[in-house]
C-alpha cells in the first residue's frame, strides 16, 4: 500500500513539474490586432467576442462577394472590416455596448456577402436575420452580465449613432468600408488615411460625424461617389451578382448546397462544393460560373431607345455628403454647400442611380 501511495505521489510530482516546465496551455488575456487606422488591444468582453466561432468565420467572408474570387477584385474580409469599425467606435468615444455592436455588426453576413440580397430577394438580407443569427452564437454568455440580450446590440439601435447613420451622413461602418476599399484598390495610401482620420471628429451633443477640414472631407467623400458608379454600381458587378444568384438558386434546387452552407459556411467552402465534380456535376452551373468569370462577355448595355432589356439595375446610391465644421464661424455645413464641383458630381451620381441602365444578357 505504501509503495502504491509513493507511486501516485511520484506521478503527481512528475505531472506538476512537466506542466510548470511549459506544459500549461497559454491562456491569452489579450490579443493585439491591426486595423487600417491603428492597433487595438482586445481583452475581456471584446476578446471573447473576437474568439467566437461565428466571428472567426468572417475571415472567410469577402466584403465584395464572388467578384473577389472570379474577377480579380482586391480582397478584404468582413472580419478586417469589423475590426476597422470597432477601432472607430472605440477611439471616438463609444461605450462598451456600442463597441460590441460595432464589432459584430456584420456577423450575420452570408457567404458572398450582398449576393444574398438577390438570392433571397431581400435588400440588406443580413440585417433582417441579425438578431436570429446572434441567437445562434454564444454571445449571450458574454453580455449576460450586463443584463443585455441580443436585441440590445443590434446595429440599428437608435443609441448607436457612431456606428450607424442614414445616408448621406457618415458613420463608422460607412467610413471604414470606403477607406478600406480605397486602400486595397490603391486609390489612397496610409498617409492619406492618417490625414483623413486626423481631421475626423464626432460631436457627442449633435450625435454626428464631421470633418474639421474641407480638403479631408472632399478626399473622403469622392471615394463614395467613385465606388458607387464604377464598382458597386457597375454593370460588371451587377451582372456577376445576378449570375451568382442564379448559380446558388440552382445549387439549392439540386441540393448541392444548403441554406445552412450560406448562413454558416465560408466563401471557400461553398466555392469548393461548386468546383467539386463529385458534389456538383451540373453542367449548367459550370457554364454559368464560366460566364461570371468573364463578365464582359455576358452582357451588353443598351442605349435608351434600343431593344428590350433583360433587367434594369438601379444601383443603391451610397454617396456621402459629410458635415464640415468651420471653427471661425462655429457652423456646420455640408460639403456640397461648400464645394460646387463636389455638389455637381454628387447630383450626377445620384441621378445615375435613380435612372439605372438597361442590360441585355448573354448567358444562355
Amino acid at each position: 500500500m505504501r509503495i502504491f501511495s509513493k507511486s501516485i505521489s511520484l506521478i503527481f510530482l512528475f505531472s506538476f513539474f512537466t506542466l510548470t516546465a511549459g506544459g500549461i496551455p497559454d491562456i491569452k488575456t489579450s490579443v493585439e490586432v491591426k486595423t487600417i487606422f491603428g492597433r487595438i488591444k482586445l481583452q475581456d468582453e471584446l476578446l471573447r467576442v473576437y474568439n467566437l466561432e461565428h466571428m472567426q468565420r468572417l475571415k472567410g467572408i469577402d466584403q465584395s462577394g464572388t467578384p473577389a474570387y472570379w474577377n480579380g477584385v482586391p480582397k478584404f474580409s468582413r472580419l478586417e472590416h469589423s475590426l476597422d469599425v470597432l477601432w472607430l467606435v472605440l477611439n471616438f468615444g463609444g461605450d462598451l455596448k456600442e463597441q460590441i455592436a460595432a464589432f459584430c455588426h456584420d456577423i450575420s453576413h452570408t457567404v458572398f456577402s450582398h449576393v444574398a440580397d438577390i438570392v433571397f430577394g431581400v435588400a440588406n438580407y443580413q440585417d433582417t436575420i441579425h438578431e436570429w443569427f446572434l441567437q445562434q452564437t454564444k454571445i449571450a454568455e458574454i453580455i449576460r452580465g450586463y443584463d443585455w440580450v441580443e436585441k440590445d446590440i443590434l446595429p440599428d439601435n437608435p443609441d448607436f449613432k457612431r456606428l450607424e447613420q442614414p445616408l448621406p451622413d457618415m458613420c463608422a461602418d460607412r467610413i471604414a468600408y470606403n477607406i478600406r476599399t480605397a486602400f486595397v484598390f490603391r486609390m489612397i495610401n496610409q498617409e492619406d488615411i492618417d490625414f483623413i482620420v486626423n481631421k475626423l471628429r464626432f460631436d457627442d451633443e449633435k450625435k454626428r460625424w464631421y470633418f474639421t477640414s474641407k480638403k479631408a472631407a472632399k478626399k473622403f467623400a469622392l471615394l463614395s461617389l467613385a465606388f458607387t458608379e464604377h464598382f458597386w454600381g457597375s454593370a460588371d458587378n451587377m451582372v456577376v451578382y445576378f449570375i451568382t444568384s442564379k448559380i446558388l438558386k440552382r445549387a439549392f434546387l439540386l441540393e448541392r448546397i444548403t441554406k445552412d452552407d450560406m448562413h454558416f459556411g465560408t466563401d471557400k467552402q461553398v466555392l469548393d462544393k461548386l468546383d467539386n465534380p463529385e458534389i456538383c456535376d451540373d453542367p449548367e452551373i459550370k457554364r454559368l460560373i464560366g460566364k461570371a468569370k468573364i463578365p464582359k462577355t455576358a452582357y451588353r448595355i443598351l442605349e435608351d431607345d434600343e431593344g428590350t432589356p433583360d433587367f434594369v439595375p438601379k444601383p443603391k446610391f451610397r454617396g456621402i455628403d459629410p458635415w464640415v465644421y468651420n471653427q471661425h464661424s462655429q457652423e456646420y455645413k455640408r460639403l456640397s454647400e461648400l464645394d460646387q464641383e463636389f455638389a455637381a458630381e454628387f447630383k450626377r451620381i445620384e441621378e445615375f442611380c435613380k435612372k439605372g441602365y438597361k442590360i441585355q444578357l448573354n448567358i444562355k
